[in-house]
């Protein structure tokens, strides 16, 4: 998996979590707010979509620089877009609004129509790992697997065969934590969302099960290539200078 599908994924799980604690901040002692007038909604507003239509036009061009995505790029990048025109459409008919009710209103959906902070950003981010994961980290796993064990004999059986037999054990967990990940958390709605904040908490745990199973599938090569380089390595047994007597 590239450094930059990691990149993705951390940045975007690690606003799940913020995100996922962040409803609740105002206190109690908040003031009383002063009334809104049509300019400063109107203008909260398009600074919340302009926000979001950058986060989510950054969110594209890292799924399109990254190099293990494979043909799932082109589904994320598609997802993270699907919203961008929307958002656009509705800034202009905020603007366009001529009373404070209705841009209230409108503005409001920015939030429980389009979710992009809490949802769709999140959600990206755990199917970019997922699918980095699926694509590339396994099958380059796997083939690591094959050659390791076309490569056991009499002489290193008792040391490589268990290094090699957790490898396959590494890869099975990361397949079973994402399998079906990335199209299941793409398909998640916002009143999905609205209803259940902790929506992704079961993806993104999956998600980290599957990364820390991939870093122990690569400890695993790493003992497997020093077993061999030091096989290589080793000098040959010198054969005994004893005499022997009949």
């Amino acid at each position: 998996m590239s450094k930059n599908a990691l990149r993705l994924g951390t940045l975007v799980l690690t606003s799940v979590a913020v995100l996922g604690a962040g409803g609740a901040s105002a206190s109690a002692g908040t003031p009383a707010a002063v009334p809104a007038s049509l300019s400063s909604v109107q203008a909260k507003a398009a600074a919340a979509i302009t926000l979001r239509v950058n986060d989510l036009n950054a969110a594209i061009a890292k799924v399109n620089s990254a190099k293990d995505l494979g043909a799932d790029a082109a589904q994320l990048a598609s997802y993270l877009q699907a919203d961008i025109d929307p958002l656009q459409v509705l800034g202009q008919k905020i603007a366009a609004d001529t009373t404070v009710a209705a841009a209230q209103a409108d503005a409001a959906t920015i939030y429980t129509s389009f979710r992009v902070l809490a949802l769709v950003l999140p959600a990206a981010g755990v199917a970019g790992v997922a699918d980095g994961i699926d694509v590339t980290a396994i099958p380059y796993l796997t083939t690591l697997s094959t050659k390791a064990q076309s490569k056991v004999n009499a002489a290193n059986q008792a040391a490589l065969q268990p290094l090699i037999d957790d490898l396959n054990a590494q890869i099975g967990a990361a397949n079973n934590a994402t399998s079906g990940l990335a199209t299941g958390v793409l398909g998640d709605i916002p009143s999905q969302w609205n209803a259940n904040h902790g929506l992704l908490a079961p993806a993104a745990g999956s998600v980290h099960t599957a990364v820390a199973a991939i870093a122990k599938a690569r400890s695993d090569v790493r003992q497997i290539r020093a077993s061999f380089t030091s096989t290589k390595t080793a000098p040959a047994a010198v054969p005994s200078t004893t005499a022997t007597t009949a």
